[in-house]
């Protein structure tokens, strides 16, 4: 009954929150909430035994195949580690956000954390569509209400984006469904045998809904208006988190369930992520707009990702998933010190920066050590990820390695020029501003822990998702 802990902490203290409006303590009692479920998800890992573990399940409505059944392997505990170690950060860079009816953003939050807990913890593939579109859902308010400039509009795009590619999505699951042999579980799908031809389109019908939620190009349409308008808290769910239901999807829905059709698209979906990487990082080269352009570069990060799970070697898949956890806890750290910054000087507009290491020392620092980390140098975390992906690649292809590498090329350039349109040259700044304080250390500090301990020593992780990566490989000739 672990698991199910996980999905009634937050879902019960939102509704609270909900009820009870509580202004003044909504922030703590989000923040007590996402601790309590990082402690649960941590002893989910110590006593991890391996393979897969059925923590529930119980008959629901069987004439449509849905169980309520919850569990995880090495790779859906990895996700509930990450989903955990990201909201305590999430709702602790509220701290800093003046928002309208602080309660309803946290209780929003709390509902999209236990719906992605939903879709990691599902064991039944019908279950996991129903968390997956219903963690949407608190997001869309979220965007709605408490975006900014063009909020409305941008939104509706993102709606119309998410709406198709769930239909997609819908209409491949009902058709595994009614497919002899098939229960209802995830499992299920790995013992599909469907003829070659019907799995070369049914690829797109599953892939479509995952490729737009990472998203790869050239479906990123809605992704860098909406990181621009977003709070800063939904930025980080979408960044951090939502994005990787899409990495998740693929490993547990699509690779499964159509094999021969995932290779028979693989060069092509390998081609369109690292075409997206590549323009995702010129892209980032040309912007003014601090939050712009960490929306093109994760979009140039994912695509990498997205290639090395499409590599189908050892080296490719886990390295695309160590990334997924390395890729969360920077854009955390940069989403955080870029909300850092605009609370001292009212922008994230670079141009109106410089020289702001001489009044923010300490924060410059971080802010260093972070972008050291997104540059992917060796002893930090996203070295170890990239560095597998790209030896995936390379058993692939080797110009398509070389174009994987032209990102981490360009992803140094633009990081290190951000820093230096902030933090070094001519003070532009004639405002006093405040160096880090204590809750920019009580974020920061740790992020920067997990990337440094995870780059010198990511056997932990690799552990995790090593026995899941060769269950899976193994459904490919």
């Amino acid at each position: 009954m672990t698991a199910l802990l996980l999905l009634l902490i937050p879902f019960v203290t939102a509704t609270l929150l909900m009820v009870l409006r509580p202004t003044e303590r909504a922030r703590g009692i989000a923040l007590g909430s996402t601790l309590a479920s990082l402690a649960v998800a941590l002893v989910l890992w110590a006593g991890f035994p391996g393979g897969t573990v059925t923590d529930l399940h119980t008959a629901w409505l069987p004439s449509i195949a849905l169980d309520f059944s919850l569990g995880h392997d090495g790779i859906g505990l990895l996700m509930l580690l990450l989903t955990s170690v990201a909201f305590p950060f999430i709702i602790g860079a509220g701290y800093g956000e003046r928002l309208r009816h602080p309660s309803l953003v946290n209780a929003l939050l709390l509902y999209t954390q236990c719906f992605l807990y939903g879709v990691f913890l599902a064991q039944n593939v019908v279950l996991f569509y129903i968390f997956y579109e219903l963690s949407l859902i608190p997001v869309f308010f979220l965007l709605l209400y408490w975006g900014g400039e063009h909020r409305r509009s941008i939104t509706v795009r993102f709606f119309i984006y998410t709406l198709l590619g769930g239909m997609a999505l819908l209409f491949g699951i009902v058709y595994c469904l009614v497919q002899p042999g098939m229960d209802g579980s995830m499992d299920a799908l790995g013992r599909l045998q469907l003829p070659v031809g019907t799995q070369t389109w049914l690829f797109w019908a599953l892939f479509l809904a995952f490729a737009i939620k990472l998203p790869i190009f050239p479906f990123h349409g809605w992704q860098p208006d909406t990181y621009t308008v977003a709070p800063m808290q939904g930025v980080m769910v979408l960044a951090a988190v939502m994005l990787k239901m899409g990495l998740y999807g693929v490993v547990k829905v699509v690779l499964p369930a159509v094999p021969d059709g995932a290779l028979y698209w693989q060069r092509t979906v390998i081609v369109l992520s690292l075409v997206g990487a590549v323009y995702a990082a010129i892209i980032a080269l040309r912007q003014h707009d601090l939050r712009r352009l960490i929306a093109y570069s994760s979009m140039s990060h994912v695509g990498v990702m997205c290639a090395g799970l499409f590599a189908w070697n050892h080296f490719g898949l886990t390295g695309a998933l160590f990334q997924a956890l390395a890729h969360a806890v920077l854009v955390l750290a940069m989403l955080y010190i870029t909300g850092a910054l605009k609370e001292r000087t009212g922008t994230s507009g670079m141009g109106a920066m410089g020289g702001l290491k001489l009044r923010m020392p300490r924060l410059a620092v971080l802010f260093m050590l972070v972008v050291m980390n997104g540059i992917s140098l060796p002893l930090f975390q996203s070295f170890v990820g990239e560095w597998l992906v790209f030896n995936g690649l390379w058993e692939v292809d080797r110009w398509l390695t070389f174009m994987a590498v032209t990102t981490i090329v360009l992803g140094a350039i633009y990081m290190l020029y951000a820093y230096q349109r902030v933090m070094l040259g001519p003070d532009k700044w004639q405002l006093e501003v405040h160096d880090a304080g204590l809750r920019d250390h009580l974020v920061l500090v740790p992020l920067i822990a997990i990337t440094l301990v995870l780059g010198a020593y990511p056997g932990p992780i690799l552990e995790l998702v090593d026995g899941p990566a060769l269950t899976l490989l193994s459904l490919f000739p």
